[in-house]
């Protein structure tokens, strides 16, 4: 199976395959205990950017979606995230969800630069739907920002705040290359592919 590109009109079913991918996400449950609307809006906000710029993807039967920043566009801008919905996020996860979600997020951009200083496809959010795991469909929605990182000669990086999803990383063909406890005691770890790594 291949992917798609998404669309911003797409951002709807992708964010709604996404929050049951993510439903008790260590990260999420972090910011956002008890709260699965703002799942949902934490979701589609990242589809809705990420599709703006070309980078959204899902397999033909939405089970599966990849969100990328590619290496032109290697941060969340203030401009973007207010085009995709970032208000709306922000008034579900209420004030101290909102601090808590910047000061991760600083702490990510932080390892990130610290492991991938220069150009490189930062993925952003990769989910199945559960009645579709073990099938191959995480493969074929990254499949093509994997391939854009190769064509360029470029590295892939990502962050998961669950140790389980590791192998499954690693299968893809990321490699370990740190792991830290951030903001609130979360663990995070952090995975890097090299370009043209065969996964």
């Amino acid at each position: 199976m291949t992917a798609a590109q998404l669309t911003p009109a797409d951002a709807p079913a992708a964010a709604r395959t996404l929050a049951a991918a993510f439903a008790g996400y260590p990260l999420l449950r972090a910011v956002a205990p008890h709260n699965s609307p703002a799942v949902e809006a934490f979701c589609g906000m990242l589809v809705r950017y990420t599709a703006a710029l070309g980078t959204a993807f899902a397999t033909a039967d939405g089970a599966a979606v990849a969100c990328w920043l590619p290496p032109d566009h290697p941060t969340l801008t203030a401009r973007g995230l207010l085009r995709a919905g970032v208000l709306p996020l922000a008034w579900h996860l209420g004030p101290a969800g909102g601090v808590r979600l910047l000061r991760l997020d600083r702490q990510f951009d932080r390892a990130r630069r610290s492991h991938v200083p220069g150009p490189h496809w930062y993925l952003l959010l990769l989910g199945v739907a559960p009645h579709a795991r073990r099938q191959g469909l995480a493969r074929a929605a990254v499949g093509p920002g994997l391939a854009a990182a190769d064509r360029a000669g470029l590295p892939c990086y990502l962050e998961t705040q669950d140790a389980a999803n590791v192998p499954a990383y690693e299968r893809l063909g990321f490699a370990l290359v740190g792991r830290r406890r951030v903001a609130g005691g979360l663990g995070s770890w952090e995975m890097r592919r090299a370009a043209g790594h065969d996964g």
